[in-house]
């Protein structure tokens, strides 16, 4: 795993993709992310909270999750996932790296080998508004097939970072457009769908200056729900989850990825490629439910 995301650091490999002009910051100078001991492998220590309703978790999940029609897939990975990351010194995006890679394993995503080409882009930059202006301007194609209004959503997102995914539509056998347009499928059913929606990349820019008493397990984390799973932080205020990590208005964000948060990403990459969106927030539902109730029975010891 470490083997992995110290080839990604040597170079991106992702022409176009090193978007940051600052020089790297000197391995010698010292790091704006909060020292944690923990490290990818460490028993994770969980707190018993109640179990908020049933309900409550369906909506947030819903709030959280990317605008897709009931009867369409949700998107996700399917590729195997490789990370590549500038920005910060190099012994911090070692430690974001693996975590990431921890986290992707535990949902079930698969991870690319040694010199694979990186399909998630982390890029700590300075001047967050500045540089996506900069994308929009001259580099537009990072935004893959999105029309102007959907790159305006992405440019007018609030807070310390910006993150987005490129979709492509697919059969529910991987089968792409072909250069006639046409797109042929082998599944004709009311209860799957007959394409799925891939995540081909991943983008993530997030402010210097914000990570400031941030831990590496944190900030790794809250990247994994935009990346992995495109998250939305929205209407997340107050609620027991890693997305509120950036939320000034979350006085004590997790320090790692929640109950709610692990369920969520487990239960995006749980199933059938083609299932119906419906289908898959119901799963997600569950895999939360249990992921919670995996959490207290940890915490109480019964």
């Amino acid at each position: 795993m470490r083997g992995s995301w110290l080839a990604v650091l040597i170079g991106l490999g992702l022409p176009g993709l090193a978007l940051a002009q600052q020089a790297e910051p000197p391995a010698s100078a010292p790091s704006l992310v909060k020292e944690h001991p923990a490290v990818p492998g460490d028993p994770i220590i969980v707190t018993g909270r109640p179990l908020p309703p049933k309900d409550e978790i369906r909506s947030l999940a819903r709030a959280i999750t990317p605008p897709t029609m009931a009867n369409e897939p949700l998107p996700r990975f399917f590729e195997s996932v490789c990370f590549g990351s500038k920005g910060l010194d190099r012994q911090t995006l070692v430690d974001i790296g693996d975590r990431l890679a921890a986290d992707a394993d535990q949902a079930g995503i698969k991870l690319a080998g040694d010199g694979c080409r990186p399909n998630v882009v982390i890029l700590f930059v300075d001047g967050i508004e500045g540089e996506i202006d900069t994308l929009v301007k001259r580099r537009w194609w990072v935004f893959g097939y999105r029309s102007p209004s959907e790159i305006r959503e992405i440019v007018d997102e609030r807070g310390p970072v910006r993150a987005w995914s490129n979709i492509e539509t697919r059969s529910s056998d991987g089968n792409r457009i072909d250069s006639n347009g046409v797109l042929r499928v082998s599944v004709a059913s009311r209860l799957v769908s007959s394409v799925r929606q891939d995540a081909l990349a991943s983008i993530v820019l997030v402010e210097r200056k914000a990570l400031i008493g941030k831990t590496p397990v944190q900030i790794a984390d809250y990247i994994a729900m935009r990346a992995l799973a495109g998250a939305r932080p929205r209407r997340t205020s107050g609620r027991e989850t890693i997305l509120t990590l950036f939320d000034g208005a979350t006085r004590n964000a997790p320090p790692e990825l929640t109950a709610f948060d692990r369920g969520y990403l487990h239960g995006l990459y749980a199933g059938e490629a083609n299932a119906l969106a419906s289908t898959t927030q119901g799963r997600i539902v569950r895999d939360i439910l249990k992921a919670k109730d995996r959490e207290m029975t940890t915490a109480t010891g019964k």
